[in-house]
C-alpha cells in the first residue's frame, strides 16, 4: 500500500514539474484550445482570437491550411477565420492543439528517443485518422488528437528526463517488457504519465476512455488501438507477420479487402511522414518506417499496379485542370494543381517545378513538394549553358525518364553537382515550353523508398506536364508575351 502511495506521489510530482516548470504556457493554452467547442459564429471568433494571440501558431496553422493535405484544391487561405470556414472548426482546433502540444516538446528534445516517440505519435495519429475516415466517422479529428497524445508521456519524459535518461535506456535492455523497465526506474509507466498529463490538462476525453479500457468495442477506440499496434509492428518490417496481422484486423474493421487495406496503410505512412514535416518535426518524420518493395511478397499487390483510387484521383485532378484552363484561372493556381497532381496522384516522393532565370540562364527550383523540399529548393540550380543533364533536357521537346535503359547515354551529363543535389539515378522530367521555347522544367522521383517507376506513371506524368505548357501558351496569347 505504501508503494502505491509513493508511486502516485512520484507520478503527480512529474506531472507538476512538467506542467509548471517546463511548459507552463502550454498548460494554459492547450486547455483553452481543447475546451473550445463549435456551434456558432461566437465560437469561431473565440478560437480565432485564441490562435491569433500567438503569431508563431498563426503562421504555422496558415501554412498547414494551405498544404496539399488540408487544401488539395489549392484555394489560398490567408486568415484564420477563413481557414475555420473552409476546413471546419474541428480541423483547425486539431491543428492548434497539435501545435500547442508539439512545439514546446520540440524545443525541449534532449534525447534521440524523443524523436522516435514523436515519429510513432505522428504515424499512429495519421493512420488512426485515416482508419476513422474510411469507416466514415463523424469526428476523425478527435481520433487524430487522441492517437497523437497516446505517447505524450513518452515524449515528455525523453524531452525532460531529469537525469534519468541513461538509466531508463539501460533498463530497456535488461527487462523484457518496456513497462516493467519504466516502473523499475521511475516507479510508474510512461503510459501512466500520459494519462496523468491528459487528465491534468483536460485534453482528450477519447484518450482518457482509451487508456481506462472503457468501451473497447467503440469504433473510435479500435481506430486508435489498431493504428498504434500497426505503428509498432512496422518497425520490425512491413513484410512481417505482425504487420500483416495488424493490416488484417484493420481490413475487417473498415470492411475493406486485405490488399486494399495494405495499399491504404502504406500510402498513409508516407502521408504521416509528410504531416510530421508540415508540423515542423522534420527530424521525426525521417524516423517513420516507410514501406519498401523488397519487403513485400506474393500476397501483396505489386508496387507498379495502380490502385483504382489512384486512377480516380488522377482523372479528377486532370478534369479540374481542364476546368481551370477553360475558366482562365490564375497561372500559379494551375501550376500548383499540376505539381499537386504529380505528387499526390502518382505518389511521387519529391516534385520540383523549376524556371529559367532570364538574367543568367539558370534553371532554378521555384516550388518543391515532398521529401527534402527545402534542400532541393536550395540545390536545384543548374546553368542551361553548361553541360549537364537538365540543360540537355531543356532543349528537348518531350518528357524524359532516366532509368537503367536511358542512363548510359546520359552518364556524361550527370555531373557531380547533379548527383549531389538529386542523389538518385531514376526520375521523370518534362520541359515547359512556350511557343517552342523552354521556360522551365518539372522533375519528380521516388528517391526515399527507391520504388521503381512504371511506364503508366510516366505517361500520366507526361500528361500533367503538358498541361503546364498549355497554360503558359494560353497566358502568353492573352498577354501578347
Amino acid at each position: 500500500m505504501q508503494s502505491a502511495t509513493n508511486q502516485t506521489l512520484s507520478l503527480n510530482e512529474w506531472t507538476r514539474r512538467i506542467s509548471e516548470e517546463e511548459i507552463p504556457v502550454f498548460d494554459h493554452t492547450a486547455q483553452c484550445i481543447a475546451s473550445a467547442s463549435s456551434g456558432d459564429e461566437t465560437s469561431i471568433a473565440s478560437l480565432s482570437h485564441l490562435i491569433l494571440r500567438d503569431t508563431t501558431m498563426t503562421a504555422r496553422i496558415l501554412r498547414l491550411a494551405n498544404s496539399v493535405f488540408y487544401n488539395p484544391a489549392n484555394r489560398r487561405i490567408n486568415t484564420i477565420s477563413r481557414a475555420i470556414v473552409l476546413l471546419g472548426f474541428d480541423v483547425v482546433r486539431s491543428m492548434a492543439l497539435s501545435i500547442a502540444i508539439l512545439d514546446p516538446l520540440l524545443k525541449g528534445i534532449q534525447h534521440e528517443h524523443a524523436l522516435q516517440e514523436m515519429a510513432r505519435a505522428f504515424h499512429a495519429a495519421v493512420q488512426a485518422r485515416n482508419i476513422a475516415f474510411q469507416r466514415k466517422s463523424k469526428d476523425p479529428e478527435a481520433v487524430f488528437i487522441a492517437a497523437l497524445l497516446s505517447r505524450l508521456g513518452n515524449m515528455a519524459f525523453w524531452c525532460f528526463p531529469y537525469g534519468l535518461a541513461k538509466k531508463l535506456d539501460a533498463a530497456y535492455h535488461d527487462w523484457e517488457h518496456p513497462t516493467k523497465a519504466e516502473i523499475a526506474v521511475l516507479g510508474f509507466s510512461l503510459k501512466q504519465l500520459t494519462m496523468s498529463l491528459n487528465n491534468e490538462w483536460k485534453l482528450s476525453t477519447l484518450l482518457a476512455e482509451y487508456f481506462a479500457g472503457l468501451n473497447k468495442n467503440d469504433a473510435a477506440i479500435k481506430d486508435i488501438d489498431y493504428a498504434s499496434n500497426l505503428v509498432m509492428a512496422v518497425e520490425e518490417g512491413w513484410g512481417g507477420i505482425k504487420t500483416k496481422d495488424c493490416i488484417k484486423k484493420i481490413a475487417d474493421h473498415i470492411e475493406f479487402t486485405f490488399d486494399e487495406t495494405n495499399l491504404l496503410v502504406q500510402e498513409c505512412a508516407h502521408e504521416a511522414a509528410r504531416t510530421a514535416s508540415e508540423y515542423g518535426a522534420e527530424a521525426a518524420s525521417q524516423l517513420i518506417p516507410l514501406p519498401n518493395i523488397d519487403e513485400t511478397d506474393e500476397s501483396f499487390p505489386e508496387q507498379d499496379e495502380e490502385p483504382q483510387a489512384k486512377h480516380a484521383l488522377q482523372m479528377n485532378i486532370l478534369r479540374e485542370l481542364t476546368t481551370m484552363l477553360h475558366e482562365k484561372a490564375e497561372l500559379n493556381a494551375i501550376l500548383g494543381t499540376i505539381i499537386e497532381g504529380i505528387y499526390r496522384a502518382l505518389g511521387m516522393e519529391r516534385t520540383v517545378l523549376a524556371f529559367i532565370s532570364p538574367k543568367d540562364n539558370m534553371l532554378m527550383a521555384k516550388y518543391t513538394l515532398g521529401d527534402e523540399k527545402e534542400r532541393l529548393k536550395r540545390c536545384f540550380c543548374f546553368s542551361t549553358e553548361e553541360k549537364n543533364i537538365f540543360a540537355a533536357l531543356m532543349r528537348c521537346n518531350s518528357s524524359f525518364w532516366l532509368n537503367d535503359k536511358t542512363r548510359g547515354a546520359m552518364n556524361p551529363l550527370i555531373t557531380n553537382e547533379v548527383k549531389t543535389c538529386i542523389d538518385t539515378l531514376e526520375f521523370f522530367s518534362i520541359p515547359i515550353n512556350v511557343h517552342g521555347q523552354g521556360r522551365g522544367l518539372i522533375y519528380a522521383d521516388c528517391k526515399r523508398s527507391g520504388r521503381k517507376l512504371s511506364a503508366e506513371e510516366f505517361q500520366t506524368f507526361t500528361t500533367f506536364g503538358e498541361y503546364a505548357s498549355i497554360a503558359f501558351d494560353l497566358i502568353a496569347s492573352q498577354t501578347g508575351k
